[in-house]
């Protein structure tokens, strides 16, 4: 058994951790329908959150073509697939039954998208180690496309309004599903560009708000 194996081994276990926990969740919420009230952004977090775990778990079988292997590699890669289990499930409760998801989903999302927020950084560092080490290339639009969904991760650690949480979840949903070539065509870097602006612009906008307002004297 190779390193990468042995690894992966691990890996495995995390990340099938996380989808029976997310499988299950769904599965408690068509149960309990008649006493439950769901919330669509929850539902579109946890379809990013599959996503999230189907890409990361794609993307890290590359590193089965790097011959040598350190410590620090072992501890990245460990960490990462730690962090994804963990943000992922906080999108269900491991015991007890939920009866306001809405209420649920805003009591947990500092934790939620702080761990997300760390999350996402680390893929940052193990997208530059794999493209440092020859294992695999940067992808040319990988960096438009998640620095303006971490300062949108970042600003919803700290905002709680609805509108905001909703667009974000449909902007993350639109960027990490695979549907943008065909939802918008052949250009549809220029469009998701187009989208990711409105996402910077909608994060200063909130930034604004929660600056102290100065007294206006009468």
């Amino acid at each position: 058994m190779g390193s990468y194996e042995y690894l992966s081994v691990f890996i495995s276990i995390l990340v099938g951790l996380a989808v029976t926990h997310l499988v299950l969740g769904m599965v408690s919420i068509i149960q309990e329908r008649s006493t439950c009230k769901v919330y669509w952004v929850h539902l579109l977090w946890v379809a990013n959150g599959i996503s999230c775990i189907t890409q990361a778990w794609w993307f890290l079988h590359s590193w089965d073509s790097l011959e040598s292997w350190t410590m620090s590699i072992f501890y990245l890669l460990f960490i990462y697939s730690m962090i994804l289990t963990a943000f992922v499930g906080l999108l269900f409760p491991i015991h007890g039954a939920v009866t306001d998801y809405r209420a649920y989903f805003y009591a947990n999302s500092r934790w939620f998208f702080g761990l997300q927020f760390l999350w996402l950084c680390l893929d940052v560092v193990e997208v530059t180690t794999k493209a440092a080490m020859g294992v695999r290339p940067v992808h040319g639009d990988y960096f438009e496309l998640t620095i303006p969904i971490l300062l949108g991760l970042l600003l919803a650690v700290f905002v709680k309004n609805a509108k905001y949480h909703g667009f974000l979840a449909l902007a993350v949903f639109f960027l990490v599903s695979g549907l943008q070539p065909y939802v918008l065509g052949n250009n549809w870097l220029t469009r998701a560009q187009l989208l990711l602006f409105s996402i910077r612009r909608n994060t200063s906008f909130c930034i604004d708000r929660l600056k102290p307002q100065p007294k206006t004297e009468l």
